[in-house]
Parts: structure tokens; C-alpha cells; sequence
């Protein structure tokens, strides 16, 4: 290996443990392995991070108001990355969100020279409603860090090019073992449900509980446990009840990393309908633990399952959903794919995620 190259940048992720948003645990995950593929890591960060130093990894406070809207973050982020740059603290600039640091990277970067400042931004998926702003700030970055084909293909159709493009894919870093969740986590009998993310309109997790209400329609019985907290939380009551299986569905809140594995255990099927992913990680997590999943045919949740192997694709709808839990019913096949699930998902690990974050930095800093 090379000489160690020195990644700096600001960064609006809290990184404690336990987060149950994907991009700071991505963020949390990578930044600790970094150092240990040639990369010293320097971010700039809010207090209250909850990130220690390690190694070859050093996070700095970075003043500024709670709830910076990402319009206003230049005015911070500028004057603290150009000092870094000009005070030869930083081979390469890193963004790891494309509107709240990407811009403040690519304005320092213009200050100084592309030679000086080359700009490595990660994308995990368009956002909808900023998805032109989002097009124009990554086809001006140097190096464009993803994790999926499927959104790779995005980028590429948003006119980024793509020699710029490095994927690498989300890894996961569960215990060995783990209490299984008891089957009375569950409100009711019959199949055990499980959705696991963040209870907003993006996650889709009323698709789950329509899901269980077409199902109790069927004859079949099921309950769901959702994990997780969000705006969608009190709607989501408010629906389990029109649809009469209230009393099937509970909602745990945000949960410890500890009782998401147990959960994982525990579930006998994941239900995922989110269609706006860059990868899938609660997926390729569920798979982690032999746990099959139905998830939303046509993201980038295909990549973090095998259809048809280790779990099912399914068109994001209550019945097509529900056609798929039907399938799996039988618990001779949900073992025959939880054991190939298993297997399969021993391909994601963040060792590799930062090597191959770690290989698209160190040749950019050796571009300049």
C-alpha cells in the first residue's frame, strides 16, 4: 500500500450507535474502517456526534446552529474545508451528502484548483423532489461514490459520467448470535411480520400493514411489529384500526441496535415496499440472519436479494404483497431460503465497502 492519503470534509450525520437512519450508519461504519485501508479521516461535525476518535480518524467539532438547513450550510462549511485545504490538511475532499456538504466542497475546490482539492461525493439515491439539483452538484464532482448498480444506472442517466463512478456496496455487521425476539413480541397469532426503517412516506411502511389487512382478508393469520419512529407513526395506528387488525400490529418505536437483531431473529418474514433505495441495507440485514424478505420489485432492493432464492420480489402493492407472504407460508421453504439467504448475504461487508471507498479516494488524490 501506498503512502496514506488524508479525506476531510464536514459531515451533518450524528453518528451514534443505533441510528436507524441508513446513511449515518453507512457513514458510521465506513469512517471507522477507512484508516485501515490508507485513508486518515478528518470531519467536521456537529457536537454530539457520538463518534470516538480512533486511529487515523479524527472528528472535529464544527460550530453551528442545530437544524443548519442545507441552503445555509455553505456559510459554514466553506470558511472550515478551505482552511483544511489551505492548511494542507486534506489531499481530498469528501461529502457524504450530496446537498447539505457537496456544494460547500465544490465551491472550495474553485477557490483553490481542482488540483488542490479534488471532490469525492456519496450518492445513495436521487430525492425526488431535488432530484435536478442533486444531477447538476454530482456530475461536477471528481469521483461520485455509490452503492448499487441500480444507482449507478440513475446516475448515468443524469448525465454523470461514468469513469467517475465507483460502487461499493453497503456492508453488514451483526452479532455472531443474539436472543431471538419471543414469538409474544408479535400481538397475535400466526405468520410474524416484521418492518424495519424509519415510519415515513418513503419507507412506505403502510404498504406492510395493508399487507397484513389483505392477508386477514385471505384467511391466513399474521401480525406485524414495526420498528422504528417517524411522522407516519400515528396514521399508521389510525389505519391498522380502519382496517380492522389494529389489535395485529404493533408499533415498538425506535429500537436498540441489540433488539433490531433480536427482531431479525425473531420475524419469520420482512416485508419491505420501499421503492426509493440506493441499496436495500434492512434487506441484506434480514438475509444476514436467514431471515427471508418480500420487497418492492424494480430498486435497488433487488441487489440485496436473490427473487425467488432467498426471498421474494413483488410489485409494491397490498395484494401483490400479500400473494408473495402467501407463497411463503409454508415454513419448509421460508428455512430452504433463509439457509441460501444466509450465504448470499456474506458477500456485504463494510471491510470491503471501505476498500473500495478507500481505492476511489487514494486515486483521486493521486490524480491531482
Amino acid at each position: 500500500m501506498s503512502a496514506t492519503v488524508t479525506a476531510g470534509g464536514p459531515s451533518v450525520y450524528a453518528l451514534a450507535a443505533g441510528s436507524d437512519i441508513g446513511g449515518e450508519l453507512y457513514e458510521r461504519e465506513l469512517v471507522r474502517r477507512l484508516p485501515g485501508h490508507g485513508v486518515r479521516v478528518v470531519i467536521g461535525m456537529p457536537a454530539g456526534h457520538g463518534l470516538e476518535p480512533l486511529p487515523g480518524l479524527r472528528p472535529v467539532i464544527l460550530p453551528r446552529p442545530s437544524g443548519l438547513h442545507w441552503t445555509w450550510a455553505p456559510l459554514v462549511f466553506v470558511p472550515w474545508t478551505l482552511a483544511l485545504v489551505l492548511g494542507g490538511r486534506a489531499d481530498v475532499l469528501r461529502a457524504p451528502s450530496v446537498r447539505y456538504t457537496g456544494p460547500s466542497l465544490l465551491a472550495v475546490r474553485a477557490l483553490c484548483g481542482r488540483r488542490r482539492a479534488p471532490v469525492a461525493i456519496h450518492h445513495h439515491h436521487f430525492e425526488p423532489r431535488w432530484r435536478g439539483l442533486e444531477a447538476w452538484i454530482l456530475r461536477r464532482a471528481d469521483v461520485v461514490l455509490t452503492v448499487s448498480e441500480h444507482s449507478r444506472a440513475e446516475l448515468v442517466s443524469a448525465g454523470v459520467d461514468p469513469a467517475r463512478i465507483t460502487i461499493a456496496y453497503n456492508g453488514i455487521d451483526g452479532p455472531a448470535d443474539a436472543d431471538p425476539a419471543p414469538p409474544q413480541t408479535w400481538p397475535a397469532d400466526g405468520l410474524r411480520l416484521l418492518h424495519l426503517g424509519r415510519l415515513e412516506d418513503r419507507k412506505r411502511p403502510e404498504l406492510a400493514v395493508r399487507t397484513l389487512a389483505a392477508l386477514h382478508r385471505a384467511g391466513h393469520r399474521a401480525s406485524l411489529v414495526l420498528a422504528g419512529e417517524g411522522p407516519a407513526r400515528d396514521g399508521l395506528q389510525a389505519t391498522a384500526a380502519e382496517l380492522g387488525v389494529g389489535d395485529r400490529v404493533r408499533l415498538l418505536g425506535r429500537v436498540s441496535d441489540a433488539r433490531k437483531w433480536s427482531l431479525y431473529d425473531g420475524a419469520q418474514l420482512l416485508l419491505f415496499g420501499s421503492t426509493i433505495e440506493g441499496f436495500g441495507l434492512v434487506v441484506a440485514e434480514a438475509q444476514s440472519r436467514g431471515l427471508p424478505a418480500v420487497a418492492a420489485r424494480g430498486t435497488a432492493t433487488a441487489e440485496a436479494l436473490r427473487d425467488g432464492e432467498t426471498g421474494l420480489l413483488a410489485d409494491p402493492t397490498p395484494e401483490a404483497f400479500a400473494a408473495a407472504a402467501i407463497e411463503l407460508l409454508d415454513p419448509s421453504r421460508r428455512a430452504r431460503m433463509g439457509g441460501s439467504a444466509r450465504e448470499f448475504a456474506a458477500r456485504f461487508t463494510w471491510d470491503a465497502c471501505a476498500a473500495g471507498v478507500a481505492g476511489a479516494l487514494r486515486a483521486a488524490a493521486g490524480a491531482r
